[in-house]
């Protein structure tokens, strides 16, 4: 059973994020979520990601990444604010799926990282119908692939090691393309510095 997370103090010059599920998926597949906490002091998700998470077979992993991935509760009215966003998704040209429903998940972190406390979070969205969204709501955003990128400016990782995570990611079925994957690895060629 997960936790729900208490109100964080946040420590000044730290880097938080809110995700939704496809970012998180992505770290679990390639074991980077260790790497994610070298980033964020903490990742903060609506609980229907976390079951999302379940759902897919991350179980175990969600309970390991506790604390820094915390589960909030979102109000009824954000609740309600969320299934406006879900229906906004799936009526995007880019959405593969018009089903409102099948987007809540992507809604709740969208609606969550408006929140006063979150506004300056960095928002992990995948799924570029979301994307699009949280762009028209003005919010700081990235992806997976983006967070590896920080992860190879700050020397974390070579480039090299970016692209293995997200070959091992597309092996396991995310929709990584090759021509994408070869994009994201030469951006952090250009933008590596070795420690």
């Amino acid at each position: 059973m997960v936790t729900l997370s208490r109100p964080i103090i946040r420590l000044p010059g730290s880097t938080y994020a809110v995700s939704n599920t496809g970012p998180l998926i992505s770290a679990f597949q390639s074991d980077s979520f260790s790497l994610l906490t070298k980033i964020f002091a903490a990742i903060h998700v609506p609980m229907t990601c976390v079951a999302e998470l379940e759902k897919h077979g991350w179980g175990e992993q969600v309970q390991a990444a506790s604390p820094q991935l915390a589960v909030v509760l979102l109000t009824a009215s954000e609740e309600k604010r969320a299934m406006t966003f879900a229906e906004r998704i799936a009526r995007r040209p880019e959405c593969g799926d018009s089903i409102a429903l099948n987007h809540l998940g992507e809604a709740q972190a969208i609606v969550l990282a408006l929140r006063s406390e979150y506004r300056q979070d960095l928002l992990l969205l995948d799924e570029l119908a979301a994307r699009a969204i949280a762009k028209q709501a003005g919010m700081k955003l990235s992806g997976f692939p983006g967070v590896l990128l920080l992860a190879t400016r700050g020397g974390l990782i070579s480039p090299e090691e970016l692209k293995a995570r997200l070959e091992l990611c597309r092996a396991q079925g995310t929709h990584y393309g090759v021509m994408f994957i070869r994009q994201v690895y030469n951006m952090a060629k250009q933008g590596w510095r070795k420690r």
